[in-house]
């Protein structure tokens, strides 16, 4: 993870830092994912302190949290409880309501189950906006497909690399 603690107009003292990484550890180890980068900046305005925490997670979610008080301690608590309740949302907003019913599989279909691949689902939260030949730049030998929001018709666009070698490049048209 990369964690920065910075202060404007003040210092940062070691132990709220250390304590700032511990407490951000933690509430990715609660939610069950880690956090990429994670950028807390501290500062003074007078008599109040603002904190402005900016993280990624491993899941692609982001979250900027800001809040201020009249302790730096404080101050940080409140907006790390801030990021905590954006988390909950978000877990909330993404679990299935259970409400589906799947029909009974037969033991004699059992066999294609075990045979069958895994389906991954992977949820895009904000796409690039990007001309498809900055998209192409993208693809190589890992990433043979790249979704992006092509910049000309703010449509969902997609290159890939064509088993021929050659980039393929679909445009979707999507009627509303």
């Amino acid at each position: 993870m990369k964690f920065s603690f910075t202060g404007r107009h003040m210092d940062i003292g070691e132990a709220l830092t250390n304590r700032a990484e511990d407490a951000s550890i933690a509430l990715a180890e609660k939610y069950g994912t880690e956090f990429l980068d994670m950028s807390i900046v501290m500062k003074k305005d007078g008599y109040r302190f603002l904190c402005d925490i900016s993280c990624k997670t491993k899941t692609g979610n982001s979250y900027h949290i800001s809040n201020e008080a009249d302790d730096p301690n404080v101050c940080f608590d409140t907006t790390l409880q801030k990021v905590e309740q954006q988390m909950q949302k978000k877990r909330k907003n993404c679990r299935c309501s259970g409400k589906m019913s799947f029909p009974e599989i037969n033991e004699m279909d059992n066999s294609f189950v075990e045979d069958a691949p895994m389906i991954v689902a992977e949820i895009l939260d904000d796409l690039p906006l990007l001309s498809v030949s900055e998209a192409a730049k993208h693809l190589n030998e890992k990433t043979k497909v790249f979704i992006f929001e092509n910049i000309s018709n703010n449509a969902v666009n997609v290159v890939y690399t064509r088993a021929d070698g050659n980039i393929g490049w679909i445009d979707y048209k999507i009627k509303r």
